[in-house]
Order: structure tokens, then C-alpha cells, then sequence
């Protein structure tokens, strides 16, 4: 049960995971994570695959929304993107969401930096709403992005939700778009760098994907993961250049899982996202067995920052 509405509880309502980058004035002080499985997040035990599975629900219109949403009552996490929010109303249609399915709500619009007063409205109506998860973007000059976290985080307030997830380097950029761009890191190093100051400025976890996901799960343990980039063996990689599958995302560390056109574009969607739901649980079930061969560890001492610092 929950204090404010006395319903019953939801996987989606838990309490704000400690964090350890203790520098970050919206952070209080705590000793980092240590020794916890990698494989076995002491954030989420309870959730299953259903719980974990995002399905994207990137159409244009509303009705086709829910006709996939209808079509998948398997599913319990949703993603809304900029493909439904051109379709006008997406407020509207949100509300109309939780009308029909008590579900958890990605909202990913990838907000870059706006004056306040107009990220203050979006959190508020994501909170009245009961969204999950909402995305913002790193702007130039850094302090935009400074002052959209907080601003964010401000209209927020003492709740935890929507938990702020920001994207380090896009699921569809690889090495050599890197390089186009005059950058020498490898992906990993990127990702992890520029990860670090989007969770130092107060962001709630990362949207990762590839191999990445393990890199970040190490180098941050206690963050929201959200992994898109997800393809089933024998799946097509669209767009994506830094792929996973279900079962691989799982056991490197992340915690939810986007999927798009493997499920919305399957002949049978519910039977698609079926499939990767019990991949899902056989992984969760094979890193419960495991006993955690790699371990997650925090930075070198409190307070310290690691050293180095997606679609669907």
C-alpha cells in the first residue's frame, strides 16, 4: 500500500534507491554500494520480466496506440515517444492510458534545455499522471543542462517520480561516428564519462545500450539502467549500431529493457513480447544461480566520483 493513495502496491512504487555520488548538492552523503553482485541489483529483486519489458509504442496515432496496447496485455510498461506526442493531446492520451491499464508509463521526449517554468509544468503533469520514467538531454552551454536538472528536480519536489533518466550517447552512434565528431574515447569511455556528469548534475540513471550497460553497472551501481538497442536472436538491428539481446542486457546489469518494432511489428506482438519476458526471467532466474561471478563496485572512497568519467 501506498501512503498518499492507499492502493494497492505496484512494482513501479518503490522507494528512491541510495545513491553514492555524494558531491551532487540534491544527494545526501551516503557510503557507496559495495560489494553487491552485479548480476543481482539489491534495487530490484522484486521485479519480473513483465515488470521489466518497455514496449514502445512508436505509431502516430491514438487509436493505434491502443490497439497495440490492447493487443499486449502481457506487457505492463509502456514507452511514449515524439512519434505519439506529434499526434497531438499526448497529456489526453496518457490520462486515457491509465484509464485502461494500471501500467508504468515511459514518457521520452527527450527535453533539452527549456526556460524552467516549461520543464516545471511537464513534471507536474507527468506526476498527476503517475509517469515512471521521463527523459531529459544534455544542452550546450553545460550549465542549460544544469539548470533543466534542476529545475526538474525542483518540481518534483519529495517524490520519486518521474525519476529523471538522461541518454550518454545514442544507441544508433558507434566508434566511428565518434571520431566524426573529433572524439577519441570508444563508446564505453564516452558513456561512462559523460554519464558521470549527467548523475553528477542530479539525473536518476542513464539510458545504455550495447556492452555499455556492464561498464555502467560497474562504474555506477546503485543508477536506474534503461536499456533500448534490445534485439532478439534472429532480429533484425535496424538502426541500432551497439545491440543486445534480452537475456545479454539482463545479465550485464540493466534493469528495464525498450523494445519497439521486434514486438509492435511482429504478426503476433503478444507472443513476441511473451518470448522475450521469459528470457527475461530465465536470465534473472541463471544470475540468481550464478552468484554473482563479477562484482558491482562503488567509487575508490566516499564521496569520490569514478575516475573515467539510444530509440528503440
Amino acid at each position: 500500500m501506498t501512503e498518499e493513495s492507499g492502493s494497492a502496491a505496484s512494482p513501479f512504487d518503490r522507494p528512491v534507491p541510495v545513491r553514492y555520488l555524494a558531491q551532487n548538492p540534491f544527494r545526501p552523503f551516503v557510503q557507496p554500494f559495495r560489494g553487491f553482485p552485479m548480476q543481482e541489483s539489491p534495487r530490484l529483486p522484486h521485479l519480473r520480466g513483465q515488470d521489466r519489458l518497455i514496449v514502445a509504442l512508436d505509431v502516430s496515432t491514438h487509436d493505434e496506440a491502443f490497439r497495440l496496447v490492447d493487443d499486449l496485455p502481457n506487457v505492463s510498461f509502456f514507452k511514449v515517444g515524439l512519434q505519439l506526442f506529434l499526434s497531438g493531446d499526448i497529456l489526453g492520451f496518457l490520462g486515457k492510458l491509465r484509464q485502461r491499464r494500471n501500467s508504468g508509463v515511459f514518457v521520452d521526449l527527450k527535453l533539452s534545455g527549456d526556460i524552467g517554468n516549461t520543464i516545471t509544468e511537464l513534471v507536474k503533469s507527468c506526476m498527476e499522471l503517475n509517469v515512471r520514467f521521463l527523459t531529459l538531454v544534455k544542452s550546450d552551454p553545460e550549465s542549460i543542462t544544469v539548470r533543466t536538472i534542476e529545475a526538474a528536480r525542483a518540481a518534483r519536489g519529495d517524490r520519486s517520480d518521474p525519476r529523471l533518466l538522461m541518454v550518454p550517447l545514442l544507441s544508433s552512434l558507434d566508434d566511428d561516428d565518434l571520431r566524426e565528431l573529433g572524439i577519441r574515447d570508444d563508446p564505453d569511455a564516452f558513456i561512462i564519462r559523460n554519464g558521470g556528469r549527467l548523475l553528477d548534475h542530479g539525473c536518476d540513471g542513464l539510458i545504455v545500450s550495447g556492452q555499455a550497460i556492464g561498464s555502467c553497472r560497474d562504474e555506477f551501481p546503485a543508477i536506474d539502467i534503461v536499456s533500448p538497442g534490445i534485439r532478439p536472436a534472429g532480429a533484425g538491428a535496424d538502426d541500432h549500431k551497439r545491440l543486445t539481446t534480452p537475456r545479454e542486457a539482463i545479465r550485464l546489469g540493466a534493469d528495464y529493457l525498450v523494445v519497439g518494432r521486434p514486438v509492435t511489428k511482429s504478426s503476433d506482438p503478444r507472443e513476441a513480447a511473451q518470448r522475450i519476458i521469459d528470457e527475461v526471467d530465465q536470465a534473472l532466474e541463471d544470475r540468481g544461480t550464478e552468484g554473482g561471478s563479477r562484482q558491482a563496485h562503488g567509487p575508490g572512497a566516499p564521496g569520490a566520483h569514478p575516475a573515467a568519467p539510444t530509440s528503440t
